[in-house]
């Protein structure tokens, strides 16, 4: 570490330790091998742009904002500092991270809700558990749920029905999941006749809005859209303790267990459940 610290600028060696502590190994070595094959020199902005096309936007954020002032050095000697770098820290998985959408507050890196997600499902090994009150236009996150699920992974869909919102939900969350229904997912819903009502008349809402991979958990206020993932200003927090992924995950195990959830079967309707 002394002798990186000579060939650069202490700061600039803090930002990458920083940077490599937030980000996942596969992530930081892909880029080292992208940054090293691209061997350009140029402007912080240039750098990022490059970063956006090999990566994706949440890295080239992180990592723009650690090559503030270092508009001097090659892309290849950031990629050197980098390896030498991910192979004096280890890999450290934080308690918990607060992640966003929306536009960046230009004082410190932000972790994108939308990348957590991909990051995640695609290094899922053993199950998935989506809740969500909305779902639209999320071509590119059905893919990755179905490779997911050519790997083995069990996939679990909970999701608002417009017609048991009656007209709270103007379009049901089950459509935007058309590609994967007959890929081995299981979907469940609440339905109308266990829910209390308002002293409108109103029927409760299934609001919740949260993922389980693995031993991972994401809680927030993004519901599976495009919006939510690339427009609106949405917070979340990702859970990486393994007891708090479980007491989410069992929850909603329970409420199918009650039958509180109940089983889609017939993939192109609410209707026809399990009864």
């Amino acid at each position: 570490m002394k002798r990186l610290c000579r060939m650069f600028s202490e700061s600039f060696i803090d930002a990458l330790v920083r940077a490599r502590r937030r980000l996942p190994q596969e992530t930081w070595r892909t880029t080292i091998e992208r940054l090293s094959e691209a061997d350009g020199t140029g402007s912080v902005d240039q750098l990022i742009q490059t970063l956006t096309a090999i990566s994706n936007q949440d890295i080239a954020w992180l990592l723009g904002r650690t090559f503030q002032g270092n508009s001097n050095l090659s892309w290849s000697q950031i990629a050197a500092a980098m390896s030498v770098v991910d192979g004096l820290v280890k890999e450290e998985i934080c308690p918990s991270e607060i992640i966003w959408s929306g536009p960046p507050n230009g004082l410190f890196p932000v972790r994108r809700i939308d990348q957590v997600l991909y990051d995640l499902v695609n290094r899922a090994r053993e199950r998935i558990l989506l809740v969500t009150f909305a779902a639209n236009r999320i071509e590119r996150f059905c893919k990755a749920l179905q490779e997911a699920l050519f790997r083995g992974v069990s996939l679990t869909l909970i999701l608002e029905a417009e017609q048991e919102s009656e007209g709270q939900l103007s379009m049901d969350a089950l459509g935007a999941f058309d590609s994967i229904r007959d890929s081995g997912c299981k979907v469940y819903y609440w339905p109308l006749a266990l829910r209390e009502r308002n002293a409108a008349g109103k029927p409760g809402k299934l609001h919740a809005k949260c993922a389980v991979i693995d031993f991972c958990a994401i809680v927030g206020s993004a519901n599976l859209t495009d919006d939510a993932f690339n427009r609106n200003l949405e917070l979340g927090i990702r859970l990486n303790q393994s007891d708090y992924a479980e007491q989410i995950f069992l929850h909603f195990q329970a409420l199918i267990d009650k039958r509180v959830l109940v089983e889609v079967v017939r993939r192109d309707t609410w209707v026809g459940t399990k009864g």
